[in-house]
């Protein structure tokens, strides 16, 4: 089975995500080739990252905004110094090209998942399925169309509570005492295909976005491997969920307020030191 994975390079869930992949043993043992990877990198300056940063913070606050700036900011540095100066075996977090360099897979980076250079890319490898592991960006009809068998993704939820975006935050904001993961197949409408996995862990009352985040990544990635092996042994039974969960978006200033007034937060100091 051939796969062309991907994924993006702006958000440290992606970074987990893609190394709990491809590190997974089962590939190897059950013949599950990643040919590929494309990382979409949409907010590098340049690329209206003033204008994208000010709408963030206009909508969700500037407390809110900076602190969700700095931590990426900082994670980023972070793993730019564990790159030069800490051994492999006792890192963390790598970056998306590394990955891919560790594991001699072919590698391009683009802006739009979409533009005409990354479906070439596509196209070359001739995959069996594409897989989306925190790609954050939606797939175009020609680009579902290009693997021979189909497109999964895995979405950071159970997508039958919450569809979208940010689903760290939301969970904690609705005093969800479940979330976890979901892989499904892509369709033109996001997170609406047939469902292949999902598992849950537990949101305790102390976890944080980060936390959150980083537990769903986790599992997402460990969930998108045993999909692959189902489906290669004919297996994988998609089914329809009974009913899909809100499309939520970016929170707005109220519901940060809200999230702070419950004494929530987005990342544990100790969390800043993991490298």
């Amino acid at each position: 089975m051939k796969i062309v994975l991907l994924t993006s390079d702006y958000h440290l869930s992606a970074n987990i995500g893609v190394k709990t992949f491809l590190n997974s043993p089962f590939l190897k043992k059950h013949d599950i080739q990643v040919v590929g990877m494309i990382s979409t990198s949409p907010y590098k300056v340049g690329n209206g990252t003033w204008k994208k940063m000010r709408s963030f913070m206009k909508q969700t606050g500037w407390a809110f905004s900076i602190k969700s700036i700095i931590t990426t900011i900082w994670k980023k540095i972070e793993i730019k110094f564990g790159k030069w100066f800490i051994p492999n075996k006792r890192r963390e977090y790598f970056e998306i090209d590394e990955l891919a360099h560790q594991h001699d897979i072919p590698f391009i980076e683009v802006k739009d998942i979409n533009s005409p250079r990354s479906k070439e890319f596509m196209r070359k490898f001739k995959p069996d399925y594409l897989i989306s592991c925190f790609l954050l960006q939606i797939v175009d009809k020609e680009v579902l169309k290009i693997p021979k068998k189909g497109a999964i993704n895995a979405h950071p939820a159970l997508i039958q509570k919450h569809r979208g975006t940010f689903t760290s935050f939301w969970a904690i904001l609705k005093n969800w005492n479940k979330s976890g993961a979901t892989v499904h197949f892509m369709t033109e409408k996001p997170d609406k295909g047939l469902v292949i996995l999902q598992r849950y862990f537990f949101v305790h009352p102390s976890d944080t976005i980060y936390c959150i985040n980083k537990k769903s990544a986790q599992l997402g990635a460990n969930l998108l491997v045993k999909a692959l092996i189902k489906l290669k042994r004919n297996e994988a039974i998609g089914y329809i969920m009974k009913q899909f969960g809100q499309m939520f978006r970016m929170p707005k200033m109220e519901d940060v307020k809200s999230f702070y007034r419950r004494g929530k937060s987005l990342i544990k100091v100790r969390d800043f030191f993991e490298i």
